[in-house]
């Protein structure tokens, strides 16, 4: 089991005033009241099968979904001598597991646990290939069975003002679903409609960022259990299969760059490249191993939404796609894309071309476009290679080891 932060700000979307032991109230401002329980939604006739686009699931024990992201637990109270016991994580048959205890010995009028699954960039485009319901797996084996299922918009304030639909389960590990509607999302009532940085639910779903499950049935006094057990979450129906093009790619090389940076190579198989290289303690966080991939010929790709890249990497859980047009000067200021949660067991990205840009690119002083130094709709156009980069950065190991399997594609989704 692994003990977590229960003061962590970015994902407490209910927190209506951080608590004092979390070092401050930041910049909060605390709402009149608790809000106003929601209707619960109604349960799903019969069993529900979870057939949809997964963007959630878990095997790892810290809660790391499959899909390269970490979820968190948080609690939180009105009173700081009232906030719930850390909430305790594990993972067991897929099932992430939080645990806590309420404890109202202040009189705050309200407090929760939750948890905060945070999307990668790719799945928020299920909603716009026509999802329409989401589903999930949910039991509660705390004193209390009914629950907040929110949806949370990238960039959203943290103070409750989310879509947020109310959910009766019980203790025994059961599927559900619900339509992505108004009539089952809505914002709180205190909230007093949408805003810019609190959207109601079209906006939302429009940039989805996360989900958060809690339990806030915090006890008017004494003590409560808490035991929230999530499973997969999917988007449904299904988008259908996207159609796909590999690239052709000719005369892939490697370099490297920074103090100690040796040994750079790059092996290529009928199934993969691997990168490899060494660096030392000395070696600068901008320093990086470089893998190329050069087409064929000069492309224009700008017809395709997205780009399709298997990666693992054994010695940094994160690399850098850049996009080099033929047009652009060799200096390294390409549209970017980080890529995080990699690990030693490759896994496939579909990553939106809209996610590149020369802001992602870690050179600040790349972030200006010009004639030779094209974003990303530009670069697209005449697109000749793209660039891997393992930078050390604060973490990175010193071996460098990335697979990148072939074929690398263009995608439809």
């Amino acid at each position: 089991m692994k003990m977590l932060n229960t003061c962590r700000l970015a994902a407490v979307s209910s927190l209506f005033l951080l608590v004092a032991a979390c070092g401050g109230g930041g910049g909060y401002t605390p709402a009149p009241g608790p809000a106003p329980t929601p209707t619960p939604a109604p349960p799903p006739p019969g069993p529900i099968t979870i057939n949809g686009q997964v963007v959630a699931s878990f095997t790892a024990a810290d809660g790391s979904t499959d899909q390269g992201r970490t979820a968190t637990a948080f609690s939180y109270a009105e009173k700081a001598g009232d906030v719930p016991a850390t909430p305790t994580l594990n993972v067991s048959s897929n099932i992430l597991n939080v645990t806590s205890t309420f404890n109202n010995a202040n009189g705050s009028t309200y407090g929760g646990v939750g948890i905060d699954i945070p999307l990668r960039d790719a799945d928020r485009n299920q909603i716009q290939s026509g999802a329409t319901k989401v589903q999930f797996s949910l039991a509660s084996t705390g004193a209390n069975k009914t629950l907040k299922f929110k949806i949370k918009a990238v960039g959203v304030q943290p103070n409750g003002c989310v879509p947020v639909a109310t959910v009766t389960v019980t203790s025994t590990q059961t599927n559900y679903e619900l339509a992505l509607t108004d009539a089952n999302f809505k914002l709180p009532d205190f909230c007093g409609g949408p805003t810019a940085t609190n959207p109601g639910l079209a906006a939302t779903l429009a940039n989805v960022g996360a989900f958060e499950v809690s339990d806030e049935a915090f006890p008017a006094s004494g003590t409560a259990t808490v035991g929230i057990h999530l499973g997969s979450i999917a988007f449904a129906p299904k988008p259908a299969t996207p159609a796909t093009s590999a690239l052709s790619i000719t005369g892939a090389f490697s370099f490297e760059y920074g103090t100690g940076a040796s040994g750079n190579a790059l092996a290529e198989s009928s199934t993969a490249y691997t990168l490899t290289g060494s660096r030392t303690s000395a070696t600068e966080s901008w320093a990086a191993t470089v893998a190329v991939l050069p087409l064929s010929a000069t492309s224009d790709v700008s017809g395709w939404p997205a780009l399709s890249i298997n990666l693992a990497s054994t010695g940094n859980s994160q690399l850098v796609i850049m996009l080099q047009s033929a047009d652009a000067v060799d200096d390294g200021c390409f549209p970017s894309y980080v890529v995080t949660g990699l690990s030693g067991t490759p896994a496939t990205r579909v990553i939106p071309f809209s996610s590149f840009s020369l802001a992602n690119n870690p050179d600040p002083n790349c972030a200006t476009a010009s004639a030779t130094r094209p974003d990303t709709a530009l670069a697209l156009t005449k697109l000749k290679q793209f660039q891997i980069r393992d930078l050390k950065g604060s973490t990175g190991l010193d071996a460098v080891s990335v697979a990148i399997g072939k074929p690398v594609l263009l995608s439809g989704q």
